[in-house]
């Protein structure tokens, strides 16, 4: 008995001993299954797929003050064309036009390529916000005949050119054979734009007269002629006025002054010669057209292509090569403007200089060749034009011979004429000075194209 309580009690120790040493140890993890092994064609974590970004906006030119202005063609140049009426017929006086003869005037311009621009066009490329190829063509009409309406519109829309049309005051709906509003209105639908003319058409002697009442007498009449019409005409037609033709073409720095004072930016004028890029905004010339001018030189100086500088040359025909004129005095100079239909020609020679006076030949253009007289006393070899000079530009020829030389020297000018100082009713006090007048390059006779021979064909 003795001996089983000590072994109950031996084991009960033992138990609490185990039980002691159990609470202070961790149980032991449970076994964990053995890991898969990844298969290669396999990722442990999903793939992140990027969302596609959206491309970066263009990187447009700055427009502040610093970005580079526009680059224009400073050396174009710009024919502008001046018509007045026109007619079915045979024209009766230098200003008109026949439609045969405008039709195939816009046919050459067609088939020479020459582009034709409108007036805004122009005034863009004058203030540097347009380019513009190196020759084109602007067609103006003056006064508001309605044969520009009748006549000369359904040409310009066949071939589709833009075009300016002149107005003066007094002349809008003032009778049959000027134009209304309405047909006004209808040109401008079909591209014209509209600048002025003056409100009475006044020519020189008008305008001096009123300088010699006073200065503000003249100051006044000018800035209602020049300032009124341009108000009357964007009133009438709510379309901005911002260019001038001179009446009869005549100006002095007088007419130009008000015209800038009155908001004109380009002011034209008569003399035949192609607008520049620094031509003066107040003195732009235009090649006015003359109906009756056979040989229709202004037409045909303004759409050439090519050609030589102008002046007098002498061509030295046993070599081709250009001689010296010196020398050599012709009348009218070249290059000249005159006023008289009925000039003398003549060319005077040095004492010094040997020639042939037998072999003296004149050509005058229109005339072919002509009964020029030599005179031995002064040297002259001169003829007087007998019938009243129809274009405004007359060409001469002189051929002759030096002495103990074989082969004829030939020298070549050319001179113009103020044709429409004569249609004028009143003839003005003075023609515009070499100053005022800046005239085009002159052409050697093979300088006009084909194009223009077609023009001629149709007359």
């Amino acid at each position: 008995m003795q001996r089983l309580s000590r072994f109950l009690s031996a084991f009960t120790a033992l138990g609490l001993f185990s039980a002691v040493v159990g609470c202070s140890r961790a149980p032991e993890p449970a076994p964990q299954p053995a890991p898969v092994a990844a298969s290669p064609a396999r990722r442990e974590f999903p793939e992140i797929v990027r969302s596609p970004q959206p491309p970066a906006p263009p990187q447009w030119p700055s427009l502040d003050g610093a970005a580079p202005p526009l680059t224009v063609n400073k050396s174009a140049r710009v024919s502008v064309l001046g018509y007045h009426e026109f007619t079915k017929g045979k024209p009766a006086n230098p200003m008109q036009v026949s439609e045969a003869q405008f039709r195939a005037q816009m046919q050459a311009i067609r088939e020479a390529q020459i582009p034709v621009i409108g007036m805004p066009d122009f005034l863009a490329w004058r203030r540097g916000a347009k380019d513009l190829p190196n020759l084109s063509i602007l067609i103006t009409m003056d006064d508001g005949w309605e044969s520009v309406h009748r006549i000369a519109l359904p040409v310009l829309r066949e071939f589709g050119y833009p075009f300016t049309v002149f107005l003066y005051k007094r002349f809008v709906n003032g009778g049959s054979k000027s134009m209304t509003t309405a047909e006004i209105r209808e040109l401008m639908a079909a591209g014209a734009t509209i600048g002025s003319h003056s409100v009475s058409h006044p020519y020189r002697k008008r305008i001096d007269a009123a300088f010699r009442k006073g200065p503000k007498s003249g100051e006044a009449f000018l800035r209602t002629e020049m300032r009124d019409s341009r108000q009357f005409l964007e009133d009438l037609f709510g379309q901005t006025v911002t260019t001038y033709a001179y009446p009869g073409g005549f100006h002095s720095p007088r007419e130009e002054e008000f015209g800038r004072e009155a908001g004109y930016e380009a002011l034209f004028t008569v003399n035949p010669a192609r607008v520049t890029w620094d031509t003066p905004a107040a003195s732009l010339g235009r090649f006015i057209v003359i109906g009756t001018d056979p040989n229709d030189a202004a037409f045909k100086l303004a759409i050439r292509t090519r050609g030589t500088a102008a002046g007098l040359r002498m061509r030295h025909a046993a070599g081709g090569t250009t001689e010296d004129t010196a020398g050599i005095t012709v009348s009218p100079e070249p290059d000249a403007v005159v006023a008289n239909r009925l000039p003398l020609v003549s060319v005077q020679f040095a004492d010094s200089a040997a020639i042939d006076p037998g072999s003296l030949v004149m050509t005058v253009a229109g005339f072919g060749r002509v009964p020029a007289v030599f005179d031995a006393g002064s040297r002259t070899f001169r003829w007087q034009v007998v019938e009243p000079l129809r274009s405004n530009e007359c060409r001469v020829t002189v051929s002759f011979r030096r002495a103990g030389a074989v082969p004829p020297d030939t020298l070549n000018w050319r001179f113009f004429v103020d044709l429409v100082s004569a249609y004028l009713p009143e003839a003005p006090e003075q023609l515009a000075t070499p100053e005022e007048i800046t005239l085009p390059e002159a052409a050697e006779p093979e300088a006009i194209g084909d194009a223009a021979s077609g023009a001629d064909g149709a007359r």
